[in-house]
């Protein structure tokens, strides 16, 4: 069975939603989404900040002006909490951003490691998806799901990850993503006959109903 790394399979589930940037410091506990950055480094551009409540204000300013899915990280501990000021910068303006913690192994968590915290807790008011990784498995769907989550709700979502899961190889077959109903279809070819005869028809309606779908996403 052909195999993949699955920190690598992160990265290729943000390049299916079209994500080109990343901020972020590196960091001991979140080394493993560091090389598979570099694996990657021809498709997402990595920004280093200098702290990581810059790179969770820049994923949010990218947000606000592109209308594109933000992503910043953090290493585990304060590396994740300072984080959380543009975290929540991005909650009061309703834009999606990811935020992807860094997590001790799965071997030191809960041991009282230096600088290990409770995370979740922490995350809970200002997350609208907020989920710990527990299999090197769950990683692309966890992914996935957390973007999807931060566009349906106009929010953060917040991921951790254990370091050492990301270095793992896990089946390469094929997953649901939902990036598909999000970022590729067709933009409509608009005739302006077309718009002119629907025009016609509000104009002279009297009572009128407009059921719109995922389709006509940015057709405003």
């Amino acid at each position: 069975m052909e195999k993949i790394n699955a920190g690598v399979a992160a990265v290729k589930v943000l390049e299916e939603w079209g994500v080109k940037h990343i901020y972020g410091i590196p960091g001991g506990s979140i080394n493993s989404l560091m090389d598979a950055l570099l694996h990657e480094k021809d498709v997402i551009n990595y920004i280093q900040v200098r702290h990581e409540e810059v790179g969770a204000l820049a994923a949010s300013m990218h947000a606000k002006y592109t209308g594109h899915i933000g992503v910043a990280f953090g290493s585990a501990g304060p590396g994740g909490t300072h984080l959380l000021n543009g975290l929540y910068d991005a909650r009061e303006n309703h834009v999606p951003v990811l935020a992807i913690v860094g997590q001790f192994a799965t071997n030191g968590m809960n041991m009282d490691t230096f600088q290990e915290m409770n995370e979740n807790p922490i995350y809970a008011d200002v997350a609208v998806y907020n989920r710990t990784i527990t299999t090197a498995e769950q990683i692309p769907h966890v992914i996935d799901e957390a973007i999807r989550q931060a566009y349906a709700k106009s929010g953060v979502a917040v991921v951790q990850l254990p370091v050492n899961l990301g270095t793992f190889d896990i089946p390469a077959k094929p997953f649901y993503s939902a990036a598909n109903a999000y970022r590729k279809f067709p933009k409509p070819t608009l005739h302006y006959g077309d718009i002119e005869a629907a025009v016609k028809i509000l104009d002279e309606s009297e009572k009128t109903v407009i059921y719109a779908g995922i389709g006509t996403r940015g057709a405003g």
